[in-house]
């Protein structure tokens, strides 16, 4: 995301830089236009960071610039900030990202401490207008700084089909139905509950369900992450217990494919699949349902992140019921998918009606030149430039 504002911000005139952690692997200093600075920083403020947090603090402190955009909580570049947000004197935008653990006990004193520090931003960008990140700006009263942005997919990448013909590469055939799911890991993004509600349904012509993903061998490099593999398969979560799962599918007119496939690949499935279900456990602004606008691929959905303002606001998805437990994770049962799942699949006007409605709000609303025109108007109106000339004459 960040990559995709900064390619438009520089196209825009800007001139553009960004912060990410050292990668001893990479040799270059500037990508599109963009350049990089690096430091050898790790961990948050409720795990600890590490690293060369002070050179960070004074890089941001000291740097000529007129505006600051920090993406997502609990995470270095935002959490090592905190306790110099009041000497950074140029314009400060955040976009929160969800607060994924946000009812979390080991968060519970993070969000205390976020109380005094949030409102020392100038503006703050939220995907949603009803979540958890966007509520707690609410409740410190701050409305006047709130401002709702969506993110978005790539005009690059979908304004066309690649035309790589995926289906015929994975051996399936034209007449056959192709239910697509895409998402790491895994058992977080819902594949094992999506397997278990193909497994219920019924159907009338052949189809296909693709799940895309890390479905390779792990390769078990310490006791720890070993000990975490046999802790997933255990829950029945591990890509080889889904994988197991998938060959308990006896039904002639259904098959299961596993890939990994490159970006280019993937993007052009996404033009040759019928239908997208997403089951996902926790999201805040899931980039594949943007991406299945910008395709013109309907989706069905469960309420995770802002899904359901998602469906409503483009009209190329449907929702399907789930309950979420109090610690906002989302927890979809197969039963009430697989009745979905039917129930759209066998709607062929449904689904042409969907597929013109989410391309068309795609183009209008969800490409990202449309969103970073609109983040763009928060650093350049006249009273933010105003304010910006105040600060740097007083």
């Amino acid at each position: 995301m960040m990559h995709e504002l900064g390619m438009r911000f520089v196209s825009f005139g800007h001139d553009v830089s960004v912060v990410t952690s050292e990668d001893e692997s990479r040799d270059f200093d500037e990508i599109d236009g963009i350049k990089i600075h690096s430091f050898k920083v790790s961990g948050n403020y409720s795990n600890g960071l590490a690293g060369d947090v002070d050179a960070y603090q004074n890089f941001l402190i000291n740097g000529e610039y007129d505006c600051l955009l920090v993406m997502a909580a609990q995470q270095w570049t935002l959490d090592a900030m905190l306790p110099i947000l009041k000497d950074i004197h140029y314009m400060k935008l955040h976009i929160p990202c969800g607060y994924s653990g946000f009812y979390q006990n080991n968060y519970s004193n993070y969000y205390k401490k976020m109380e005094n520090y949030l409102g020392e931003f100038d503006q703050l960008i939220y995907n949603s207008s009803a979540y958890r990140d966007i509520n707690f700006a609410r409740d410190l009263e701050l409305n006047e700084k709130i401002n709702i942005i969506p993110a978005g997919a790539s005009e690059s990448e979908f304004n066309q089909d690649p035309k790589l013909n995926i289906r015929k590469k994975l051996g399936i055939s034209d007449n056959e139905f192709v239910f697509l799911s895409v998402g790491n890991p895994p058992y977080s993004k819902g594949h094992r509950e999506i397997l278990q509600a193909y497994g219920l349904t019924d159907f009338t012509n052949n189809t296909v369900l693709i799940l895309n993903g890390s479905y390779g061998d792990f390769k078990q490099t310490s006791f720890k992450n070993w000990l975490k593999d046999k802790v997933k398969h255990i829950l029945g979560r591990s890509p080889s217990s889904i994988k197991r799962l998938a060959s308990k599918i006896k039904d002639n007119n259904k098959r299961v494919i596993f890939t990994e496939l490159d970006r280019r690949e993937m993007i052009s499935l996404f033009f040759e699949a019928d239908l997208f279900v997403f089951a996902s456990h926790v999201e805040y602004s899931p980039l594949v349902i943007y991406e299945c606008l910008a395709a013109g691929l309907p989706f069905i959905t469960v309420p995770v992140g802002n899904t359901e303002e998602l469906v409503r606001n483009s009209n190329g998805g449907v929702m399907c019921d789930a309950e979420v437990d109090k610690e906002g994770f989302t927890k979809t049962d197969p039963v009430l998918l697989a009745e979905k799942i039917e129930e759209v699949y066998s709607d062929k006007e449904k689904l042409s009606e969907l597929h013109f409605k989410g391309r068309d709000a795609w183009e209008k609303y969800y490409t990202w030149d449309v969103v970073a025109r609109q983040i763009e108007k928060l650093f350049t109106s006249p009273e933010c430039v105003e304010e910006l000339l105040q600060t740097r004459n007083p």
